[in-house]
C-alpha cells in the first residue's frame, strides 16, 4: 500500500490505498515465498478480496475471468461438482489435465471422485475448503514457476495460502445467505405448452402419412382427416385409439393438464454460509500467532432433491520461541454431505426428463399418486420426491501439516514439513421403484466407499545472503518423499420388500461387488537458485530429479529443469529522465521442463499402474477359480514431459497504469497412448509414449487505478488470452475420428468435422445436406453427404473485466468475463428433435417458430415427422452453434459502518453487503441453451445442470 499522511485530529479513518508499483508485492512460488521484484515467471496472484464475498462450495471457481490464459468449465451447477481447468490450453490427450493443487505448500489430492462418474456425478475434494479461509491463490504458468515441481507440474500449478495469525487479536463473524435460480433461459431454449403442442403432434402425424408411416395398417392421414378439416384436435374413434396408443399422447379437449415440467423439478434454492474465526498472536517476535475459524455452508439446490451442507474448522498456529527455531503446523478438518439425486444415465437426469416429457401429462393422477403413464416410464418430480431415487455422498477430509524450521545461522535455514491428507467418500444410491432403472428389479441399490491417504515429507535447505548491497543470492535444496493409499470399495444388490427400506443388505438379489487397492509412491530432490545484481538484473534456474512407481522400470528417474531472467531497465541510469512518468519497465523470460505423471485412461488401475502387467481375478469356470491377462506391461513407459518457453513485459506508468503481457510457447512429448497390437495376443493394445501437441499463445493484464484520492479510489482490471492448440504427431497415421469431432495432426484437439447442412428445402419441407466438400451441391440424402472441417470448440480469445469503485465507506464492484470465438455442438437439440418427433415428447419453442408448414415456406427447422425415416436430426452443423458469450459474472456493493457509529456496541468494524453472482449472459444469436460458459472443454452440449444465479446478503461483523 502507498504511504500516507493524515493529520490527527479527534477521530481518526484511514483507508489503505493500493500502491500500483506493487514490485515488492509476494509471490508464493514452489517451495518458498519470492518478490515480484526479483520473480522471474509468469504467475498471476487473486487475492481474499476477489473469492470471499462469493458463494462458491467450490473456492477455485472464483478465479474465473481474473486469471489470463486459463481457461475454466464449470459443467454443472450440482453443489461441490468439479471444475475442469485449463492453464495455458490442455496439455495431454489421454492422460490427466488437471493444475497441481498446493495449499500452504503441500500438494493435496484433488481428483474427481464418486462412484456414478460415467453418468457425470462426481464431485471435487476442492469442495472441502472454506474460501473464508483463503488468504490468496496464485497461478503458476510458465516453467520458472511450475519445474520445481517436476513431474505434476506439466498442467500448470495452483497455489492456495490460507490465513495466518497476527499480533494482537481479531474476531469476525460473517453471515451470508440469500437465493439461489435458474438463469435466464431464451425464448428459443423453452419447451412449448399444451395447446402448441397437441397443433404440432397432429402437424407431425399428417406428415407422417405423406412419407407412408402406418398405425396397425391405417394410414396417419385416415385417422386424422376428419379432426384436420375441422380444426379440431380429433374426431374419429380411430384417432382416439391411435393417440392412446401412448396414454401422454392424449389429446382430448377433456384433459386440461398443461405441465411445465422445468418448473416442476426446479426451485428457488436457499444458500447460507456462516463463518467465525479468530485471528491473533502477541505482539513480540518470540509470542504464538493463531488463525481459527469454525464454518458452516448450506446450498439448497435449484433442482429439487439436491443439497450440499459442509462443516469445517481451520486451526494455523505458529510461533518462534528462539532465533533459532520456529515451528507450527496447519490443520483443516472438513464434512460434507452432498445429495446429488437420480443416477442411471442422461435420461434419468430431471433436467432432461424435463425437456423431454410431454406437457399434457400430468404430475399427479386424480387420486393425488404420481402419474408414471408418459412415453418412457419416468416421473422426473416423483424422481426427486423423498420417495424417489437417492444418491448420497459424505466427505470426511483432514488436512495437517507441521513444520520445523531451524535457523543454523541469519542466512542458512532448514525446514520440514510432514503432512497427511486424509479423504474418505461413503456413497450410497437407490434406483426406486419409481423409475424404469429400478422398476425392473424392483429397486436397486449400492454403495460405494473410497479411502484415500496421501503422505508427505518435504525437507529444504535454504540459504539467503546480500553481498555489498547489490548481490542478492537465493539458494534451495530439498529431498521430498510422497505416498499415496488408495482404496475402494463398491457393491449393488437388487430386489428389494419395499421402497423405503433401501439398505443394500436389504435386497435379495446379491449384484456386482469389486474391491480395489493402489499404492503410488513419488521420491524427489531439487534444487533452485536465485542471483540479482543492483534490482536491475535477475537470474534463476531450479532442477529437479522425480521418480515415480507408475513407470517402467528402465524410466522409473527423470530430470527437470529450467531457467530464467530478468532485466529490469527503468532501473538504468540512461532511464532517469523517464522517471517521471515511467515507474517501471521489465523484460522477462524463461524456459524449462515439467512432467505429467496422470498417465493412461481415467480407469484408476491402469492410470497408476500403466506400466505394468495387470490381471483380473475372480473368473468361474466349471467352479475353478481363474485369472485373466487384461493388460500388457512396457518397462520403458516414461513420463509426458512439457517444454515451456515464455517471454514477458511488464511496464508502470505515472505509477498508476500497470501493464503486464506474455507470449508462451508449450510443446507437449511423449504423450502417452494405447497402442493396437494382434488380436492374437488376446488383448487389443499396450501403453506406449509416442504423441506430442503444442499450445501457443499470449496473456494480457491491464491494471489501472483511475481514481485515487482520500475519498474516492476507482481501480479496474482487464484481461485477456489466446491460445493456439495442435495436435503434432498420434499413435498412428490415422486420425482419431469420431461421430462429429477430429483428431489429427496439425488442428486443435477439439476440432469438430461432420455432415454440413444445407438447409430446409422450401418445396418439401425436407432436410438437405452438401454433398461434396466445395459446398455447391445439395443432397436430401444423409448418406451421401460429404464430412467437413468446421471449426474447434477452443474459444479465439478470453477474458475478464474488474472494475471496483470506493467511495468514503461504500464499495461496488462488478465482473465481466467473455470468451469470443469456438463452437458448441447440441447434442441434446438434436435429440429435442429426434424425440419431438416421436410419440409423446414434447417439442421446444425454437422448432414451433422456425418449422416447415407448407410449400415455399423458408424455415429453419424441417417438417415435423412421426415416423423412422426421417434422418434430419442425424449429426450434422445444424445444430453447431457459436460459442461466444458476455457474462455479467458478478456484482457487490457494501457499506462499512464509521467507527462513530459502532463502537459504542463494542464493534471494530461492520460491513453490510450484497453480491449476485451469474446473473446475466449475453451469447450469440444462434446459440440454444443455459449458458455457454458452463458448457464442457469439448464443446458438446446435454442438457447440462445449469449454472444457477444467485443473489445474496451478508454482513461482516469485527470484533
Amino acid at each position: 500500500y502507498a504511504t500516507q499522511e493524515i493529520p490527527v485530529s479527534g477521530n481518526v479513518r484511514v483507508v489503505l490505498v493500493t500502491d500500483t508499483e506493487l514490485l515488492e508485492e509476494l509471490v508464493v512460488t514452489g517451495y518458498g515465498v519470492t518478490t515480484k521484484r526479483s520473480f522471474t515467471g509468469a504467475a498471476t496472484t487473486i487475492s481474499s478480496e476477489k473469492i470471499a464475498n462469493k458463494f462458491e462450495a467450490n473456492p477455485i471457481n472464483a478465479l474465473q475471468g481474473n486469471v489470463p490464459g486459463v481457461q475454466m468449465s464449470i459443467g454443472s451447477g450440482q453443489p461441490g461438482a468439479p471444475t475442469t481447468v485449463f492453464i495455458r490450453g490442455r496439455n495431454s490427450l489421454n492422460s490427466g489435465t488437471q493444475p497441481l493443487y498446493v495449499v500452504d505448500g503441500v500438494a493435496i489430492e484433488s481428483g474427481n471422485v464418486g462412484m456414478r462418474e460415467s453418468e457425470g456425478q462426481t464431485l471435487t475434494p476442492l469442495s472441502t475448503l472454506n474460501s473464508e479461509d483463503i488468504e490468496s491463490v496464485t497461478v503458476l504458468k510458465d516453467a520458472t514457476a511450475t519445474s520445481i515441481y517436476g513431474a505434476r507440474a506439466a498442467n500448470g500449478v495452483i497455489v492456495i495460502t490460507t490465513k495466518r495469525g497476527k499480533a494482537g487479536l481479531s474476531v469476525n463473524f460473517t453471515a451470508k445467505m440469500g437465493r439461489e435460480m435458474l438463469p435466464n433461459i431464451p425464448k428459443s431454449y423453452r419447451m412449448v405448452d399444451s395447446e402448441k403442442y397437441y397443433e404440432m403432434s397432429i402437424e407431425a402425424a399428417l406428415n407422417g402419412h405423406n412419407y407412408g408411416q402406418t398405425v396397425g395398417g391405417v394410414g396417419y392421414f385416415d385417422l386424422y382427416n376428419d379432426a384436420y378439416e375441422l380444426g379440431l384436435p380429433y374426431t374419429t374413434e380411430g384417432a382416439r385409439d391411435f393417440l392412446g396408443w401412448y396414454s401422454e399422447l392424449d389429446v382430448s379437449p377433456d384433459n386440461k393438464a398443461n405441465t411445465d415440467w422445468l418448473k416442476e423439478v426446479t426451485r428457488n434454492g436457499f444458500i447460507q454460509n456462516y463463518t467465525l474465526d479468530l485471528q491473533g498472536g502477541g505482539v513480540t517476535e518470540t509470542a504464538p500467532k493463531y488463525y481459527m475459524s469454525l464454518d458452516y455452508m448450506g446450498n439448497d439446490a435449484i433442482i429439487r432433491g439436491k443439497d450440499l451442507k459442509r462443516y469445517s474448522m481451520r486451526f494455523n498456529f505458529d510461533q518462534a520461541p528462539s532465533k533459532i527455531v520456529k515451528f507450527g503446523f496447519n490443520t483443516n478438518l472438513s464434512y460434507t454431505i452432498t445429495n446429488m439425486g437420480a443416477g442411471g444415465g442422461y435420461f434419468s437426469d430431471p433436467i432432461t426428463q424435463a425437456y423431454m416429457q410431454a406437457p399434457n401429462s400430468p404430475v399427479h393422477n386424480e387420486d393425488g399418486s404420481y402419474n408414471f403413464g408418459t412415453i418412457n416410464g419416468y416421473n422426473p418430480v416423483a424422481q426427486r420426491s423423498d420417495l424417489g431415487d437417492k444418491s448420497t455422498a459424505k466427505q470426511y477430509r483432514a488436512l495437517f501439516s507441521p513444520y520445523l524450521q531451524i535457523n543454523f545461522t541469519d542466512n542458512l535455514f532448514f525446514l520440514t514439513r510432514n503432512s497427511v491428507d486424509a479423504y474418505i467418500l461413503d456413497e450410497f444410491g437407490y434406483w426406486s421403484f419409481m423409475q424404469p432403472q429400478g422398476k425392473d428389479m424392483r429397486g436397486m441399490g449400492e454403495n460405494g466407499y473410497t479411502a484415500n491417504i496421501l503422505l508427505t515429507s518435504t525437507n529444504t535447505l535454504n540459504y539467503i545472503k546480500t553481498f555489498n548491497d547489490v548481490h542478492s543470492l537465493n539458494l534451495l535444496v530439498g529431498q521430498e518423499g510422497q505416498q499415496t493409499n488408495l482404496k475402494k470399495t463398491y457393491l449393488d444388490a437388487s430386489n428389494y420388500a419395499v421402497d423405503y427400506l433401501n439398505e443394500v443388505t436389504l435386497a435379495s438379489v446379491p449384484g456386482s461387488a469389486s474391491t480395489e487397492r493402489m499404492d503410488l509412491k513419488l521420491l524427489s530432490f531439487f534444487s533452485r537458485g536465485e542471483y540479482s545484481y543492483d534490482n536491475k538484473y535477475y537470474l534463476s534456474g531450479s532442477l529437479r530429479y522425480d521418480a515415480s512407481s507408475r513407470f517402467g522400470k528402465n524410466n522409473r528417474w527423470a530430470p527437470f529443469a529450467s531457467v530464467g531472467a530478468k532485466y529490469r531497465l527503468s532501473a538504468e541510469s540512461f532511464m532517469e529522465s523517464a522517471s517521471d512518468w515511467l515507474s517501471d519497465l521489465t523484460i522477462r523470460s524463461s524456459y524449462g521442463t515439467s512432467g505429467n505423471q496422470q498417465v493412461g485412461n481415467a480407469d484408476i488401475a491402469n492410470g497408476w499402474y500403466a506400466a505394468r502387467d495387470l490381471y483380473a481375478f475372480g473368473y468361474n469356470y466349471n467352479n475353478l477359480p481363474g485369472s485373466g491377462h487384461v493388460q500388457f506391461g512396457n518397462d520403458d513407459l516414461k513420463w509426458e514431459q512439457t517444454a515451456k518457453f515464455n517471454v514477458g513485459l511488464d511496464f508502470t506508468l505515472f505509477n498508476r497504469f500497470v501493464l503486464s503481457a506474455d507470449i508462451y510457447d508449450h510443446k507437449t512429448k511423449d504423450m502417452v497412448f494405447a497402442v493396437p497390437v494382434s488380436r492374437t495376443t488376446g488383448l487389443s493394445s499396450y501403453y506406449r509414449n509416442i504423441g506430442e501437441l503444442s499450445n501457443k499463445g499470449f496473456e494480457i493484464t491491464l491494471d489501472a487505478a483511475i481514481i485515487r484520492n482520500k475519498d474516492l479510489q476507482w481501480n479496474v482490471s482487464l484481461n485477456g488470452g489466446k491460445n493456439i492448440n495442435k495436435i503434432i504427431k498420434l499413435s498412428t497415421d490415422n486420425p482419431i475420428e469420431g461421430t462429429y469431432t477430429i483428431i489429427e495432426p496439425g488442428r486443435d484437439i477439439y476440432t469438430f468435422k461432420m455432415k454440413e447442412w444445407a438447409g430446409v428445402d422450401p418445396e418439401t419441407g425436407r432436410g438437405t445436406w452438401y454433398k461434396n466438400e466445395e459446398g455447391d451441391e445439395k443432397t436430401f440424402s444423409y448418406g451421401e453427404a460429404k464430412k467437413r472441417y468446421l471449426g474447434k470448440a477452443s474459444p479465439d480469445f478470453q477474458g475478464g473485466l474488474n472494475s471496483t469503485v470506493r467511495y468514503k465507506g461504500f464499495d461496488f464492484a462488478f465482473q465481466l468475463n467473455y470468451s469470443i470465438g469456438g463452437k458448441i455442438y447440441g447434442n441434446n437439440l438434436r435429440y429435442d428433435e429426434q424425440y419431438g418427433n416421436s410419440y409423446g415428447n414434447n417439442f421446444s419453442s425454437y422448432v414451433y417458430d422456425n418449422r416447415w408448414k407448407k410449400p415455399g415456406d423458408i424455415a429453419k427447422v424441417p417438417m415435423l415427422y412421426f415416423g423412422t425415416q426421417a434422418t434430419w436430426h442425424s449429426h450434422s452443423s445444424r445444430f453447431l452453434m457459436d460459442a461466444s458469450y458476455l457474462k455479467l459474472r458478478s456484482v457487490s456493493l457494501g457499506y462499512t459502518l464509521p467507527q462513530s457509529v459502532i463502537k459504542n456496541i463494542g464493534m471494530k468494524n461492520l460491513r453490510l453487503f450484497v453480491n449476485a453472482d451469474n446473473l446475466y449472459t449475453f451469447s450469440a444469436k444462434d446459440y440454444r441453451g443455459f449458458d455457454p460458459s458452463g458448457i464442457g472443454a469439448n464443446g458438446v452440449q446435454w442438457w447440462n445442470y445449469p449454472v444457477p444465479r444467485n443473489v445474496l446478503f451478508g454482513a461482516t461483523i469485527g470484533f
